[in-house]
């Protein structure tokens, strides 16, 4: 009789044990993690690694210093290119920028120069019109320069006109001219052709 009651007391035990660990086992397979450890348990939660994206700063051409600058709507390819997509190469002299804004290895650009704010620049842009690249029309109200909608142009007119063997060249001054180079890439140095030797002024 002792025998038996004995067995049966070691029976429920251990049927109590199995049920503890099923009930256990179970909360750690729906990912369940208890408020306080049972059984010597410890829950350990895996932390997710930062985010490490970061927003790319662009440069404001109002901030800097003096001296001779590239800027292209594309960054650089580190190739034999001079610049890609369409660029504005300039030298800064406090508020005043100088130079030319086009697309690289081709003869469509424009000169640009005037005062900058951020990285808008507002003052006059002086075009030539030749055999090949004329303008047969001169807008007086603002138009768009660019595909890329970056420069708007106004109130041109011719300023000095002469014939040589190719035909007729004309200088066209607009005198409101706006262009925006937010987004835009700072290349580590000019590489194209330097505006002293594309822009000539002097033409008025």
């Amino acid at each position: 009789m002792m025998l038996a009651r004995n067995t049966i007391l070691n029976l429920g035990v251990a049927i109590a044990t199995l049920l503890v660990g099923i009930t256990v086992k179970s909360d750690l397979q729906v990912g369940a993690i208890p408020s306080q450890p049972q059984n010597n348990l410890v829950v350990r939660q895996i932390a997710r690694p930062p985010n490490k994206r970061t927003a790319q700063i662009q440069p404001m051409v109002a901030t800097l210093a003096d001296g001779n600058y590239q800027f292209c709507s594309q960054p650089d390819t580190h190739n034999w290119q001079d610049g890609t997509g369409v660029c504005f190469v300039f030298q800064k002299s406090d508020r005043q920028v100088d130079g030319y804004y086009g697309y690289p290895h081709s003869d469509n650009f424009i000169c640009v120069k005037g005062q900058v704010e951020d990285n808008r620049i507002t003052g006059e842009a002086l075009e030539i019109s030749w055999a090949g690249h004329e303008w047969t029309d001169i807008p007086q109200s603002a138009f768009m320069w660019d595909a890329e909608g970056r420069l708007i142009l106004s109130q041109g007119n011719i300023v000095r006109t002469i014939n040589d063997v190719e035909g007729r060249i004309d200088w066209i001054l607009f005198r409101k001219a706006k262009l925006n180079l937010g987004g835009f890439y700072q290349y580590n140095s000019p590489r194209m052709t330097s505006p002293l030797q594309l822009c000539e002024w002097n033409v008025r």
